[in-house]
Parts: C-alpha cells; sequence; structure tokens
C-alpha cells in the first residue's frame, strides 16, 4: 500500500517536470519537421532533462544530510531518568523504561543507510554529468542508467523497511507499566540486598541504600510495620541485622538520615518500624521520572527525512526510466503532430 502511494506520487510528478519542460519546445520543434528525432535534437532534450535530475539529486543530497544528522544525535541520546535509577540498582527490567528506545537502537541502522545513500547520491551525480554531458555511446548509456536504476531501487527498499519499522516502533510505544516495573524491583531487592551499610563491600546492597538516601524512599512497596520487603532479602533471612533481629528495615529507610548520621538512625525506626519514622515506598518517586530519551523535534526528523529521501528517489529513478523510453512521456510523440 505505501510503495503504491509512494511510487504513484513520484512517478506522476517526475513525469509532470518532463513534460512541462518537453512542453516549452513544442513551438520550436513543430518548425523543424522531420529533424524531431535527429540526434542534436534528443541530446538536447536529454541535457535540458538533466538539469531537473541534478536538482533532484541536489534536494536528495540535503535530505539525505538531514537524515545522517538526526540519526546520529539519536544514537548517542542518554539513557531517560528512569533507566538510569533503575540501572543504579541493577534491577533487570522486562519492558525497556525509556519511551522510544527501540528507535534509539535502530538508530545506527538509519545512520549507516544514510551514509550509504550520501556516497551513491555523490556517484549518481557523477554519473549524471558523465552520461547525460559527455559524448559516450547510446549503448553505455543505457547500460549506465539501468545500474542506476538497480542501485536506487536497493535504496528504496531498505529506506522503506527502515521506514516501516520507525514507524511501528513509534506508534507501538507504551506507557511505562509500573506493575511489571515494580515485580522486577521487588525481584531485585529480594536477591541483592545483603546489608544495611551504604559503604558496604557489596556493590548491590551499596546501591540499595544509597538509592533510599538519594531518592527518599524504602523498598518498593510500602512498609507497614515489621513484615515487609525485606523479609526474604538475605539480610534477614541468612545475614545482616536483621537476621539477628536487631533491625526490621534498613536505617537508610528513617526519615530525616543522610548519608553521613544514618548510622545513628533511632531504633524506633529501624527496629520498632513505628508509623511516621520511616519513609514512603520507591514507586511513588520512580513514577515521577522522565521517560523521554528522545525529543520530539529529533522524531520528526528522522520521520519527514526518510519519507522524503524515498518519495526522492522514486521521483528520481522514474525520471531516468521515462529518459531510457523517450517515446512514453509522450514528448516526441507531441512534439512532431504538426498541422
Amino acid at each position: 500500500m505505501i510503495i503504491g502511494i509512494v511510487y504513484v506520487h513520484g512517478y506522476g510528478l517526475a513525469v509532470f517536470l518532463l513534460r512541462s519542460n518537453s512542453q516549452k519546445e513544442n513551438t520550436t520543434l513543430k518548425k523543424m519537421i522531420g529533424t524531431s528525432h535527429s540526434p542534436d535534437h534528443t541530446n538536447a532534450r536529454n541535457k535540458k532533462s538533466a538539469y531537473f535530475i541534478v536538482a533532484i539529486q541536489a534536494v536528495l543530497m540535503v535530505t539525505v544530510i538531514i537524515l545522517i544528522v538526526s540519526s546520529a544525535l539519536c544514537t548517542k541520546v542518554k539513557p531517560c531518568e528512569l533507566q538510569t535509577a533503575l540501572d543504579f540498582i541493577f534491577v533487570k527490567y522486562t519492558t525497556h523504561p525509556c519511551k522510544y528506545n527501540a528507535i534509539k537502537d535502530m538508530s545506527s541502522g538509519i545512520l549507516a543507510l544514510g551514509i550509504s545513500m550520501l556516497c551513491w547520491i555523490v556517484l549518481l551525480f557523477v554519473q549524471t554529468i558523465y552520461v547525460y554531458f559527455g559524448k559516450i555511446e547510446e549503448k553505455k548509456q543505457a547500460i549506465a542508467k539501468i545500474v542506476v536504476i538497480i542501485g536506487t531501487f536497493a535504496f528504496i527498499i531498505a529506506n522503506l523497511v527502515l521506514y516501516i519499522i520507525f514507524m511501528r516502533e513509534k506508534e507501538t510505544q507504551q506507557n511505562e507499566h509500573y506493575i511489571q516495573l515494580g515485580n522486577d524491583m521487588f525481584s531485585s531487592l529480594k536477591q541483592n540486598f545483603k546489608s544495611d551499610n551504604a559503604s558496604s563491600n557489596d556493590s548491590k546492597s551499596s546501591a540499595w541504600n544509597t538509592f533510599f538516601l538519594k531518592y527518599d524512599c524504602c523498598a518498593v512497596h510500602e512498609v507497614n510495620g515489621t513484615t515487609n520487603d525485606f523479609d526474604n532479602t538475605p539480610w534477614c533471612t541468612t545475614y545482616g541485622s536483621c537476621q539477628a533481629t536487631v533491625s526490621q528495615i534498613p536505617r537508610t529507610c528513617c526519615k530525616g538520615v543522610t548519608l553521613t548520621n544514618y548510622t545513628s538512625a533511632p531504633s524506633t525506626c529501624h527496629a520498632s518500624v513505628s508509623p511516621g519514622t520511616y519513609k514512603r515506598n520507591c514507586m511513588d518517586p520512580l513514577k515521577k521520572m522522565s521517560v523521554d530519551n528522545i525529543d520530539e523535534y529529533q522524531l520528526s526528523l528522522l520521520f519527514f527525512s526518510l519519507l522524503f529521501a524515498i518519495i526522492l528517489q522514486v521521483i528520481y529513478v522514474t525520471m531516468v526510466i521515462v529518459l531510457m523510453f523517450p517515446r512514453c512521456n509522450g514528448s516526441v510523440n507531441s512534439s512532431v503532430n504538426v498541422n
């Protein structure tokens, strides 16, 4: 469906451009009865048509440069705020927390395509100058045009495939599934939390304690007493102050503590878990974090440059095909109908 729409519009515009160019010659050509098929006339017509082709190539080159720049920017985007927080505590998330991560991943492929297309366009420009403005045999011209048509069609297909994937990924992006994210975090906490010491040699335990201090929160689900998310962690089941019943929640979970004084947290908080002495759950601050890693203007640049590159290539290859078969565009036939 997309291929048909793009090709029909591209073909129509290409033929319109060629016919507009031909109509300007009709008055002169009607006075040249019997010479409309001469080599000089054919060369003159081809050179004038070549100017349109060069113009299309120039616009296509600008479009591809925009495609390269926009895709390069997407490959270098920083992780979204939510991903940064989750990576800090070593959470293995089921679904990626950043909204357009799939597009970020495919941007390197778009960048590679853009660079390849730019090199191809430069070759096309040289080929156009050589074929339409140089003096070479018609047979060699035909071979060169066939190579151009095949190569450009290959780029059209590659461009179209990436465009379809891009649109599918953009439309299927969903808001973060926080229930699943909570399950992923809870699983990580149960497996990795072994100490309530923020300076612990265990990097994962230390990360969780620093996380509690940084985001002013505690556990994954709301703490409602001595029975909480930490009950099944190694800190409570195997070793640590919880297993020794000294603490029921980490001291880093207590209100008002910092990295420098959390070790002096009151026992009414970490041991008795008295209401009002500990922090809220960590899902609340996470829900307020940004999930955007690619700006909308970057997506728009990618969208339009991919789309325009397809359309311009279709117009270009159609013009080349029409010039290979001049009678098909109706310009010659219309020019020899002299009263």
